[in-house]
Order: C-alpha cells, then sequence, then structure tokens
C-alpha cells in the first residue's frame, strides 16, 4: 500500500512539469505552481500522514548554498584551511576587502553556481522525495528585524524547483539571530551563541518564524517547518527548558499564522533531550535527532551499539509516550557500506524519516552525493583573493562542471528507496 501511494504521490507531483518554463537562474520571475498533493503532511502518532496513508520522507540536505560551511565549500576566512568561520563572519572581510557591493556580488556568484536547476534533477534520479534547505535568518531579515524586500527570491525558486521535480521541501532555520548554538554552521562563532535568553535575539527570530509561516502556509510542497538545526545554546550545550520553552514561543506564533504545516523540533541530542509534547499542548509536531556516530563511525559493531541505545530511548519515550513522527535531518555512516545498509534499513524499519548531509561538498568521501575537488590554496576564496580570481573560483561551482557523482553512495541508497 505504501508503495503503491508513494507511486501515486510522485505521478501526481511530475504531472505539471510542462506548466513550468524552467526555474533555473536566481528565480526572479514567478512561475506557475504546480497542482499540489491532495493535502497537507501531517502528524497522526507516530506516523506522518499524507491523506489517509502513512509517508516517509526520504531525502538529502543542501548544505553549504544558502550557508556556506568552511570545511565543505571553496570558502576560508584566513586561508587556514583546518579552521572554521561563519559566513557572517566571511562576508563582513569580503566587505572590507572588495567593498560592499563586490562582496555582495561574489555571494550571488556563489549562489548562483553551487546550486542549480541541474541540481534538484539529480535528487529527482536517485529517487528522493524531500529536499532540506537550510538558510540563516539574513536570508529573510535586516539586522534591524524588518523583512527584506527580495526576503522570499531564492526560497521560493527553490521551492517552485522541488515542485517541478515532485520533491517535497523541509525549511531548516540553520542559523538564527544570535546563533542557536554559536557554530560556525549557524554562520556566527563570534556570539558564542546568544539567542537563547537574549530578548530582541528571540523577538526577532519569533518574527522571521512568522513571515515565513505568512509566507508558505498555503503551499502543500512544503513539508514543514523545522525551528531551529541543532540548538545547543552554546558549542556543547543540549536542549533543556530554555529551548523548549521558546520552541513553545515559536509554536505559538507559527500556528497563529499557519494552524496546517508540520513543525520540526530537533534535540541536542537524544529523545530524553526534549520535552513531552503533551506537557505544552504541541500537536501536529515531529521530534528530529541528528545520528553522528563520531566515535567509530566505520565499523559495524559499533554502528550498531549507536542505533540500539538510540532505538532504546525512541521506544521508551517517542513510541510509548510522546506519540510523535520522528526524522533524522541529519546523518552520514561515513565509508563503511555496510554501516550505511544497516543504518538504512533500520531507519526505513522503524518508520523514521530521513535526510543524509548533504549533497554536495569539496570533500572524496561518504558524506556526500557529489564530490568536488578537495579545498586548496588555489580553490578557496579568502578576503585575500583577488576579486576576479574569487568570481572565477564561484562560476565554476555547477554540480555537472566540478563535481562528479559518488555512485558507490548513489546506487546503495537507491535500494533503500
Amino acid at each position: 500500500m505504501k508503495k503503491d501511494l508513494c507511486i501515486k504521490i510522485i505521478s501526481l507531483m511530475l504531472l505539471p512539469l510542462l506548466l513550468f518554463s524552467g526555474c533555473s537562474g536566481k528565480g526572479k520571475v514567478p512561475l506557475a505552481k504546480a497542482v499540489a498533493p491532495a493535502g497537507f503532511i501531517h502528524a497522526e502518532g507516530k506516523h506522518l500522514v499524507l491523506g489517509e496513508e502513512h509517508i516517509m520522507l526520504k531525502g538529502v540536505n543542501a548544505g553549504g548554498w544558502l550557508l556556506t560551511e568552511d570545511w565543505l565549500t571553496p570558502t576560508s576566512l584566513d586561508g587556514d584551511l583546518s579552521s572554521e568561520h561563519g559566513q557572517y563572519e566571511l562576508e563582513a572581510a569580503l566587505q572590507q576587502s572588495h567593498g560592499a557591493a563586490k562582496a555582495n556580488q561574489l555571494l550571488e556568484t556563489y549562489r548562483d553556481s553551487w546550486w542549480t536547476e541541474q541540481d534538484f534533477q539529480n535528487i529527482a534520479a536517485i529517487g528522493f522525495n524531500t529536499v532540506r534547505l537550510p538558510f540563516g535568518w539574513r536570508d529573510i531579515m535586516e539586522e534591524s528585524g524588518k523583512v527584506k524586500e527580495d526576503a522570499f527570491v531564492r526560497l521560493d525558486w527553490f521551492v517552485a524547483c522541488c515542485e517541478k521535480y515532485g520533491l517535497f521541501v523541509i525549511l531548516d532555520l540553520h542559523g538564527a539571530f544570535g546563533s542557536q548554538n554559536g557554530r560556525h554552521h549557524s554562520g556566527d562563532t563570534t556570539s558564542g551563541g546568544d539567542l537563547f535568553g537574549n530578548a530582541e535575539n528571540e523577538q526577532r527570530t519569533v518574527a522571521l518564524w512568522e513571515a515565513v509561516a505568512a509566507h508558505y502556509k498555503d503551499n502543500r510542497f512544503v513539508a514543514g517547518y523545522d525551528l531551529l538545526n541543532e540548538p545547543e545554546g552554546q558549542p556543547g550545550g543540549l536542549t533543556r527548558q530554555a529551548q523548549w520553552d521558546f520552541y513553545d514561543t515559536l509554536y505559538k506564533a507559527i500556528r497563529a499564522a499557519d494552524s496546517e504545516h508540520l513543525l520540526f523540533m530537533e534535540a541536542c541530542w537524544d529523545a530524553d533531550h526534549m520535552p513531552d509534547p503533551h506537557d505544552y499542548g504541541w500537536e501536529n509536531i515531529a521530534y528530529e535527532y541528528h545520528y553522528y556516530n563520531w566515535d567509530n563511525g566505520n565499523d559495524l559493531k559499533s554502528m550498531k551499539s549507536y542505533f540500539s541505545y538510540k532505538a532504546g530511548l525512541e521506544f521508551k519515550l517517542n513510541t510509548l509516550k510522546y506519540q510523535v513522527p520522528v526524522l533524522i535531518g541529519e546523518f552520514t555512516f561515513f565509508d563503511n557500506p555496510e554501516c550505511w545498509r544497516y543504518g538504512l534499513e533500520f531507519m526505513n524499519a522503524h518508520e523514521m524519516s530521513w535526510t543524509m548531509w548533504t549533497y554536495k561538498g569539496m570533500v572524496q568521501s561518504n558524506w556526500v552525493l557529489y564530490r568536488g575537488a578537495a579545498r586548496s590554496a588555489e580553490n578557496v576564496v579568502t578576503p585575500q583573493t583577488e576579486y576576479a580570481a574569487a568570481q572565477r573560483i564561484f562560476q565554476n561551482l555547477q554540480t555537472d562542471k566540478s563535481f562528479s557523482e559518488n555512485t558507490e553512495l548513489t546506487d546503495l541508497i537507491k535500494a533503500y528507496l
């Protein structure tokens, strides 16, 4: 039944392909809306449901596009390829080196090249049904908290292309005002993590989600809103009362604008780091976890032990008590194919939706589906890189031009889609 449903859903979503004139470029030309699925994806107990049938989201992250990550992308604040800094720090340094206009043009060039329509085609061809899209507060708002005039240009283009290729999209706030974790992947390492307890940053983050929810409230290809990526508070932190209470604030604000979309709430890092949703009165939510077995990710025995621990918490809390669906929003099973087979089979068997990290990157490993040349002094942009040279580097980042498919991994994954 589930397989038949997936086929019907994909057929429905691919039907309107001919309605589109294309979704390449920056997305500044509005695209015709595709025929949407019959309803919104929503939570019923432990299950995600579309219409009257269970559905699993199986996909990949669009990492490195709207928020660069120095280990993954051709960017570096100081030329030290072993260090990692936030994109917002790099933007400030580029403005000092080249002026605001040229620095902004470099960012535009990067984004135009790093992700194109071809990437949606590739994702759909593999067989995924979902893309998780990380974005930062600067994509939507000014530092003052005012919504930008062009706030939704790139997000709208991305969502429209997902519609065109029959893909759901999870909108993931990877970088909130002040940073919810102080990590480089939030765009900002200078704050140390200054969201929770900072009234101004909290208010602006609430206003951001209100704007996003109002904009996408009717779009059924948006699977849901991922409220905060890895909300540690500060590096090394865990989700506790401060995060739970702020989730509640976001929940109420979003629900005032959008009563339909699924809300994903992330734990740092396990099921026992999230509250009983009934204590807050949350409905139509999913809990999200990120699976990275850092200790010995290539060892199958270690991987089985890792999943056994995770599954124990999931069963005790999510299955028996919380009764919420689960998304494994980020993961890699490193470079042992047997670990991948075990992990994917486990998540499918336990009806955990999943989006692997990540689609492409400048690494030669199973972190990515499309591999680019390893980062070097010659192919990385720093504030000291001459403008013309930086433009050339960024202009050549298209997947079909500078990346190759990691076929060993994509072929393996196809068996679990």
